[in-house]
This record gives C-alpha cells, sequence and structure tokens, in this order.
C-alpha cells in the first residue's frame, strides 16, 4: 500500500481551530455516490437526506436537479431540497433529533389536555413507540400510517397547540428582548452618572483653588466645608438616578389578548372543576340553634375583644354542621 492509501485508511484530521481538532473516520467524511473524500478535497461539503445518506453537493446537483429522483443507496425517492446540513457528528443522533422534532409536530399534546395523568402517560408511551419504530426501521409502512391517521383525526388539537406554542415562544423573545434593553438602559444610565461625577470633580476642584486663592479661611477648612458640600451633592445624584425607574415597553396586543384567553380559559376550567363529578353538593337539611354546649365558643363569645374583631358563634356552628353534612348524599369513589 502506498503512503497515500495508508494515509487515507487513517482517521482523517480535519477542522483544526485553536486548540480543539475534530476527527472523521474515512467513511463519515466520504461520499458514497463519488468516492471523493475530505482527504483529497478538503473543501468537500457532505450533506444528510432525508433516509439519512451522506452526499456531497456535486453529486446532489447531478441527480436531483432534474426533479425527485431514487436515493443511490436504498431508493428512496428524493427532492433536491430535502438535503440538510449535518448539525451532530453522530449520524445516529442526529437521525433521533430529526424524527422526535417530526413526530413532535403532530404529536403535540400537553398534559393539561387529558382528564387524568395516566392518559397522559399512554399518550406519551404511544409517541415512543411511534419514535422508535421510525428510528429501527420496524414497520415503518403501519407508523406511517398511524402517523397520518392521527394527524387526519386531530387536526384542530394539532392547529391550536401549534399557535399557542408559536405565542408562547413571541412572549419569551419579547421578555428576552424586554431585559436586553432594561440592562442596554442601566448601563447608559450608570456611565452617565460616572460622566456626571467626573464633571462635579472637576467643578470643585476649581472651587476650591478659587476659594484658598481668595478666601481668608484655612485650608483646612476650606477643605471641610468643600468635602461636605461634595458628598451631599453625590448623594443627591445617586438617589435621583435610582429613583427613576427604567422605561417598559409597551406590552403587544397579541399578548395581552392572549393572556386574557388563558386567563379566561383557566378560571372556566375552576369553575367547572368537580372532583366528584357534579355530585358534590352543598346542603342546608339541619336546624341551626342559637347556642351549643361548647366552651371555646362560650369563652369567645364572652371576651370583649373578640366580639370587637366581629366574632360570632353563629358562623362557627354554621360552618361546623355544613362541613359534616356536605358530600353525605355522594357515591363512593371508584378505583382503578
Amino acid at each position: 500500500m502506498n503512503r497515500a492509501g495508508t494515509l487515507r485508511s487513517q482517521t482523517l484530521m480535519i477542522g483544526k481551530s485553536g486548540s480543539s481538532v475534530v476527527s472523521y473516520q474515512e467513511e463519515d467524511a466520504q461520499c458514497p455516490v463519488c468516492k471523493s473524500d475530505k482527504y483529497l478535497t478538503p473543501n468537500l461539503k457532505l450533506l444528510v437526506s432525508p433516509c439519512f445518506h451522506k452526499m456531497c453537493e456535486s453529486c446532489i446537483d447531478r441527480l436531483f436537479s432534474a426533479g425527485p429522483a431514487p436515493c443511490p443507496i436504498c431508493q428512496q425517492v428524493l427532492r433536491k431540497n430535502q438535503f440538510m446540513s449535518q448539525i451532530f457528528e453522530d449520524l445516529e443522533v442526529e437521525k433521533e433529533v430529526r424524527i422526535r422534532k417530526r413526530v413532535n409536530k403532530v404529536f403535540n399534546k400537553r398534559p393539561e389536555d387529558f382528564p387524568s395523568i395516566r392518559l397522559y402517560n399512554d399518550y406519551l408511551e404511544e409517541v415512543e413507540d411511534i419514535t422508535f419504530n421510525l428510528m429501527n426501521e420496524v414497520d415503518v409502512a403501519e407508523t406511517e400510517a398511524r402517523i397520518t391517521a392521527y394527524e387526519m383525526e386531530n387536526k384542530d388539537s394539532i392547529a391550536a397547540n401549534e399557535a399557542r406554542m408559536a405565542n408562547e415562544q413571541r412572549y419569551m423573545n419579547y421578555q428576552d428582548e424586554l431585559e436586553k434593553q432594561q440592562r442596554e438602559q442601566k448601563r447608559e444610565e450608570y456611565i452617565q452618572l460616572l460622566e456626571e461625577e467626573r464633571r462635579q470633580k472637576e467643578h470643585e476642584k476649581a472651587e476650591i483653588i478659587k476659594e484658598l486663592a481668595t478666601s481668608n479661611k484655612s485650608a483646612q477648612a476650606v477643605l471641610a466645608t468643600r468635602q461636605s458640600i461634595t458628598l451631599k451633592r453625590s448623594s443627591a445624584l445617586r438617589q435621583q438616578s435610582e429613583s427613576n425607574s427604567p422605561a417598559r415597553l409597551s406590552m403587544p396586543s397579541w399578548i395581552t389578548t392572549a393572556m386574557d384567553n388563558d386567563t379566561d380559559m383557566k378560571d372556566s376550567e375552576a369553575k367547572d372543576f368537580d372532583p366528584f363529578e357534579y355530585q358534590y353538593q352543598y346542603t342546608t337539611d339541619y336546624d341551626l340553634r342559637d347556642t351549643y354546649d361548647d366552651p371555646t365558643t362560650e369563652y369567645l363569645q364572652n371576651n370583649k375583644r373578640a366580639r370587637a374583631g366581629g366574632f360570632e358563634a353563629k358562623y362557627v356552628f354554621d360552618r361546623a354542621l355544613s362541613d359534616a353534612f356536605t358530600g353525605l348524599s355522594c357515591m363512593p369513589v371508584e378505583g382503578n
């Protein structure tokens, strides 16, 4: 074997930047179609297909510029615009990330979309089964049919969840921009404060020199007076700077509308929530007497301070009887 073959059979070291060196094996740095590699062609750029096979840009242009064509490795029909740059060094990781993004775009429900955590866990298990099948190419046709059927049945909820996630992302971006502007404003205010203090020091220095030259006071008396004045001015300047609250960005209408809708939805859900499936009812099937034999309430009723605060024993008796009688007509909760 010649020297070139020996070097090509070894690990190729490319992408050196500072102290970090990225290593690629020959099979990862070679186009499987034209067999060009990065050892002989340093500017070679490999792209990844939806079937997760690498090809160089020249082969992609040659094979797919005229339209859809089968992959030369697995015969899956591909388009030129479907090839993407590889993000992760390990192609298996690249494959898993892309599959999970695709599956999560369709199966995008949240825990609040389910009546119980058990159903949500079953839903997550189904998503993992689909992801596993696609990653390991197990029953691919059947799995694709499951995804298509689910997408058709839940088209409205998928679109609603996508809109909600997009709105949340926009709100987070708004918060980041707001914090960035506030930090920049504080920085500018601090720079202005330092500049103002510097000008004051120069002014005070000139005033001290002038007063020492024209006044009959001793130097110590002049310095003591000027130092006191300087401290007062500096303190007043800093208090004024701290009292100026940073200006806030106006809240966009799409954020306030979304927040109002979410609040109304949560209030409605909380109002309609019934752990006993609407069997929980307050009852007044009891007669409330004026007094009961209860030493604690009798002591408080005779206490002027307690009565001055609004204490009345009848409210205590009413609450105790209501708690005792409420829910007696409910059916027992059946466990799973």
